[in-house]
């Protein structure tokens, strides 16, 4: 007997569109697999493309993913304390972690190795992001580990060593923005005060702007010297916990201290006062929020409950609830959303990561309309000139083979990069495994294995060289 064989899953995802235009919008549904890890990860962060996820765990090992395979591309040991973020370059050839140890690197994903190294005594970054397009800058936010004292501050990587300015320095006397080094600008009698909560902060699309979230609910936008463009200041002003940019550069979300999610369009910020924003929160259980961001396509807000279990709430543009997501008893502690693809990638407390995304049904017969499904195998009888080749057939076949297809010129499209001046590297759409030649493997003939079965056949305790 003769089987139809189904279209695949990508395949489906191209053409939904036009099977049903009028729901277009595609959010994650399910939970489709979970990357396993040696040690808890706190953070991850997609490529430009989401073609692969970098991971940060609690005992300083930076993780990436093949995220079309899951498996484990590349492992990057150098911090001595827990990882703090995650971020890409444009290029996706360099990738920015930070530590709670007072460690700011920049790696080099193909070698495998560090091109740059930030390292401050007595401080922890609590956060940094790469410049969107340029590679020689990024931004970082730290909190001293011995005085109540926060900074954000720009981190320019020259050749002769790593430049800090400092843009922002809450803690500071005056609370004035910091024109310098910034470093110890609280003095040593603030020891004994608590130590605030850590400033979010991040670049607006063009990177032009920085966008601060820093005291009770106030929200300040700076250029990239320093100075004061705007300022908001959030309705009862909340604590602010975490601050996400939209894909399209127009609006920002907050995850505030009162349990509440705000989101804000971007020009906001220049009317001033008080604001009080799209509130989405929980009105029956009242939970408390681990983060918020929005999603690839900027029409949705999805937070992430900080509750016993996975709990993902996904509002639209009208503050409707638009899915409620339920998960295994594992508790979301970060996740990130892909570029282009209803997928999510939930860093869950017990270290594990939860790819959630969207259950796809196929329809068969929108590619075959003549398409009839069958319960059982049964015996296909053709017809005798059912595939008889026909002139017409043949014609159109040899013009289809006479029409020049260019499948080298580059297009240009919003994912691609192409070298310039900000980032003169090329391109890393994927990142092949590296097969690693062990003094013990090599004997039993097994110099050919990947990382991913390297590390599961290496003892513990002895490290690997990467």
């Amino acid at each position: 007997g003769r089987r139809h064989r189904g279209p695949p899953r990508r395949r489906a995802a191209m053409n939904l569109a036009l099977l049903d235009p009028f729901s277009h919008n595609e959010l994650p549904e399910v939970i489709e697999a979970k990357l396993e890890v040696p040690s808890t990860v706190s953070v991850c962060a997609f490529n430009r493309r989401g073609s692969m996820l970098a991971g940060g765990c609690d005992n300083g090992h930076v993780i990436v993913w093949d995220f079309e395979t899951h498996g484990v591309a590349r492992t990057l040991e150098l911090h001595e304390a827990p990882v703090t973020s995650v971020s890409w370059t444009k290029s996706s050839r360099r990738l920015l972690s930070s530590g709670a140890d007072g460690r700011l690197a920049v790696w080099d994903v193909l070698g495998a190795c560090v091109v740059q190294l930030l390292a401050r005594e007595n401080l922890e970054f609590t956060g940094a992001s790469t410049h969107p397009l340029r590679r020689d800058v990024c931004l970082a936010c730290s909190s001293s580990t011995v005085v109540a004292s926060r900074e954000v501050s720009l981190v320019f990587w020259e050749a002769a060593g790593p430049r800090s300015l400092a843009l922002l320095s809450p803690d500071a006397p005056a609370d004035e923005p910091a024109g310098g080094g910034g470093e110890g600008a609280a003095g040593g009698s603030g020891g004994s005060r608590r130590q605030p909560p850590p400033l979010v902060a991040c670049f607006d699309k063009p990177g032009e702007r920085v966008l601060i979230g820093s005291g009770k609910g106030l929200v300040t936008l700076l250029d990239l010297s320093g100075a004061r463009l705007a300022e908001m200041q959030v309705a009862g002003g909340p604590v602010l916990r975490s601050l996400a940019l939209s894909r399209d550069g127009m609006s920002f979300v907050l995850v505030c201290a009162d349990r509440v999610i705000r989101a804000f369009a971007l020009e906001r910020l220049f009317e001033g006062g008080a604001a009080a924003g799209r509130e989405h929160q929980d009105v029956v259980s009242r939970v408390p929020w681990a983060l918020a961001a929005f999603t690839s396509d900027s029409e949705h807000v999805i937070g992430a409950a900080a509750a016993a279990e996975q709990k993902l709430y996904i509002w639209d543009g009208d503050r409707q609830l638009a899915k409620m997501l339920d998960g295994p008893k594992d508790p979301i502690v970060y996740f990130a959303y892909h570029p282009t693809r209803p997928i999510l990638a939930c860093c869950a407390k017990s270290g594990d990561i939860f790819v959630w995304t969207k259950q796809y049904c196929e329809n068969w017969s929108a590619f075959a309309p003549d398409f009839k499904e069958l319960e059982e195998n049964e015996e296909y009888e053709e017809r005798e000139d059912e595939f008889d080749q026909q002139p017409a057939q043949v014609e159109a076949k040899a013009e289809d083979e006479a029409e020049h297809i260019d499948i080298v010129t580059l297009e240009p499209s919003e994912l691609a990069h192409f070298p310039d001046a900000d980032d003169p590297d090329i391109e890393l759409e994927c990142l092949p495994i590296r097969p690693l030649a062990d003094d013990d493997e090599s004997a039993e003939g097994g110099a050919g294995i990947g990382e991913a079965d390297a590390e599961r056949k290496a003892p513990l305790g002895r490290k690997r060289k990467v």
